[in-house]
């Protein structure tokens, strides 16, 4: 298999890339945050940490 470098790489991982797009991966990454930090928050406090 040929080596690509890793500017070919990111331009055809993100070819279809956009705004929305970012907007929903940001969306995405702020929910699972709301619910894994108080998350592993309980399990620090309930171990005794």
């Amino acid at each position: 298999m040929p080596r690509r470098s890793l500017k070919q790489l990111y331009v055809s991982e993100f070819s279809g890339y956009n705004l929305h797009k970012l907007q929903q991966d940001l969306m995405a990454g702020l929910t699972v945050a709301a619910v894994a930090l108080p998350l592993a928050l309980a399990f620090g406090v309930v171990s005794g940490a």
